[in-house]
Order: C-alpha cells, then sequence, then structure tokens
C-alpha cells in the first residue's frame, strides 16, 4: 500500500526546541501555562473563577490527557516517554 501511496506513510517532524517544555507541561499538569496570583487576581477582577475549569481545577483530567496521548501515539510520534517526561534523541 505505501508503494501505491507513498505521501501516506508517517513522517516524523522535528519538534521545536521552545515548544518541547509547553508539551512536557501540558502532559504532565494538563495545561499549558501556570496559574499564579497575578492571574488569579486578573480572573477574579474581571469576574470568573479564579481557577479555570481545566486541569488546574480537576487534577484527574490529566490522566485523560495521557490516555489520549497514549491511544493517538503523540507520545511516539514525537519522542518523549510519558513515564520520565523526557525527550529521546
Amino acid at each position: 500500500m505505501s508503494d501505491i501511496f507513498p505521501w501516506r506513510r508517517p513522517v516524523k517532524v522535528p519538534i521545536p526546541t521552545t515548544v518541547k517544555a509547553q508539551l512536557i507541561r501540558h502532559f504532565s499538569i494538563g495545561l499549558l501555562y501556570p496559574i499564579n496570583e497575578e492571574i488569579m487576581e486578573y480572573r477574579r477582577k474581571s469576574g470568573l473563577a479564579p481557577v479555570p475549569p481545566t486541569a488546574h481545577r480537576y487534577p484527574e483530567a490529566v490522566e485523560d490527557v495521557q490516555t489520549l496521548i497514549k491511544a493517538m501515539k503523540v507520545d511516539k510520534k514525537i519522542g518523549l516517554d510519558l513515564d520520565t517526561m523526557e525527550y529521546q534523541c
């Protein structure tokens, strides 16, 4: 099949260094950005809950994120070991 349709073979695209830390944070805590006191204060002033309805409020969501990552084999495609949260060369 890959001889007939060579463009369907998997392509491993290198991840930019600037994105690697963000992906580790997303896969480990379920959110790309941390919530600090300053952000909480801005959210309060805006009439929002200080903690967004993300993995910060629902820690069990991190397991769901990791389950999806493993099911879609994203960790293998980008070369990330989810147990150690380290990239493999």
